[in-house]
């Protein structure tokens, strides 16, 4: 298909540039052929008056001649016909003189041999006219006979003109019937067969919009019957989920299997994967909904260092080594969202990270920054562009084992749905996302401000102050690792 398209692309310019070129041709033919019959009309219409006029010279003149010669032999008067004939072949001569002179200067006066016969002609012909009005009958009548001949040899070459005039616009004639024809065949034949393209065209056009119309339904239902699959699995898991992660925790609250190092280890082992599980059921979920455009956010006031505490609390119990130190500060968002977006870094930072994970928080501006760092080797550089990209590949995998490649995606969007931003930044050794909040605008409302969050590994937790926040410098610190 994809070779196709160009070669019927260059097909088509090729055809529409040739039949520009054909309607170019015919058009400047025909112009060609109008002006051709046009020059050569006039032509033969300057060299028909010419003729005319010599003729008229010649009669007139011999008429008046004539007539001098009756007056003189029987003597009578013929004054006022003699006068009228040589006025008429006057103006016979000046009609005459503009022919020649509309031929010359179209080119057509065929040499000097007819222009130095034509004044000949003219100078006889004035002479006579001069004689006649004397009534001196000898000389005009010796200069008739002189008339003649020279007309008899201006008359051929007036003639030849004219012929050839003729000729030239009869052939222009019948080049511009052979143009006509050639329109008239290519207008039958490429009418229709224009007609037949342009329908075939619009079919075919028509043809590839149904399928892709069907296509695209095909994809809709294809893409609502997953997103309906992945509600309908994460509920379905969700439940038997919360179950076992309940009785774990029931389990590991009881002394009699506490003081069992083995059970201990196992019950930790159990929560753990667990909420490695439930995050995936949730993002799952949460992807689908997103999808679907049925992510809603609930907002209200939230105080970040509870968040941070709720999340790390079931992590501390599972054994998780997490260094906190959170300044208070009660930010505008989804409470669930919030803590979705804390557990899923927290998770990458486990599983991907190294082993000394921080996570820290303070009010910058108008926003509360929250951090998530380890001391891991760092994402790849290949992939590190792309982290925030759905299902996030290295290769022919994913871009971390075990991962489906949500996580990050997810925490993403969840943040811009709230109004938040999230970073990642690979400095000294260190790993960090760092995700911001809008803080709540009337900080008044919410009674005295909590002491800062500081929790250690032995999982007690303290009001001294945090010291974590000198590690991370900025405004801003993101992480350098492909999470889940």
């Amino acid at each position: 298909m994809s070779r196709s398209r160009p070669g019927r692309a260059l097909t088509i310019t090729f055809v529409s540039g040739l039949g520009l070129v054909l309607i170019l041709g015919l058009v400047f033919s025909i112009a060609n052929g109008s002006r051709q019959i046009t020059t050569n009309a006039i032509g033969l219409h300057h060299a028909d008056e010419t003729l005319r006029a010599a003729t008229v010279v010649r009669a007139q003149l011999g008429l008046a001649v004539h007539l001098t010669v009756i007056d003189r032999a029987f003597g009578t008067y013929s004054g006022e016909a003699i006068a009228l004939s040589a006025s008429e072949a006057e103006s016979a001569l000046n009609d005459m003189k503009v022919g020649l002179v509309a031929l010359e200067s179209e080119g057509l006066a065929g040499g000097n041999d007819v222009k130095v016969m034509a004044e000949m002609f003219e100078g006889t012909a004035t002479d006579i006219i001069h004689l006649v009005e004397t009534s001196d009958s000898d000389d005009a009548q010796i200069l008739a006979k002189t008339l003649d001949e020279e007309f008899g040899m201006l008359v051929p070459q007036l003639e030849s003109l004219r012929d050839e005039r003729a000729v030239s616009v009869a052939a222009a004639d019948a080049f511009l019937g052979r143009i006509g024809n050639i329109v008239r065949f290519l207008v039958a034949f490429l009418v229709p067969a224009a007609v037949i393209f342009i329908y075939r065209a619009l079919l075919v056009r028509q043809q590839r919009q149904a399928e892709l119309e069907r296509r695209l339904e095909s994809e809709r239902q294809l893409s609502q019957a997953r997103e309906e699959f992945i509600a309908n699995a994460s509920h379905e898991l969700r439940t038997p989920l919360t179950g076992i992660m309940g009785f774990a925790i029931l389990l590991a609250e009881d002394p009699a299997l506490s003081e069992s190092e083995s059970a201990s280890e196992l019950l930790n082992l159990i929560i753990s994967e667990s909420d490695d599980l439930s995050r995936m059921v949730e993002d799952l979920l949460t992807t689908g909904r997103l999808d679907a455009g049925a992510l809603h956010f609930l907002f209200e006031d939230i105080e970040m260092c509870d968040e941070v505490a709720e999340v790390i609390e079931p992590l501390a119990r599972s054994g998780a080594t997490i260094n906190v130190g959170c300044d208070p500060g009660a930010v505008r968002a989804d409470r669930l969202r919030v803590n979705q977006v804390i557990r899923n870094l927290l998770s990458n930072a486990r599983k991907y990270g190294g082993p000394n994970i921080e996570v820290g928080g303070r009010v910058e501006g108008r926003t509360y920054l929250c951090w998530v760092s380890d001391d891991g080797p760092g994402i790849p550089s290949e992939v590190a562009d792309r982290l925030f990209q759905r299902f996030l590949h290295q290769g022919q995998g994913t871009a971390m084992p075990g991962s489906v490649g949500l996580g990050l995606s997810i925490v993403q969007a969840l943040l811009e749905g709230m109004g938040g931003s999230i970073t990642h930044t690979r400095t000294d050794g260190k790993t960090t996302f760092a995700f911001r909040l809008p803080l709540v605008l009337d900080l008044d409302t919410h009674g005295p401000t909590p002491p800062p969050l500081v929790i250690h590994p032995t999982g007690e937790e303290s009001t001294a102050t945090a010291s974590l926040s000198s590690h991370v410098q900025g405004s801003e610190a993101p992480l350098a690792q492909p999470q889940a």
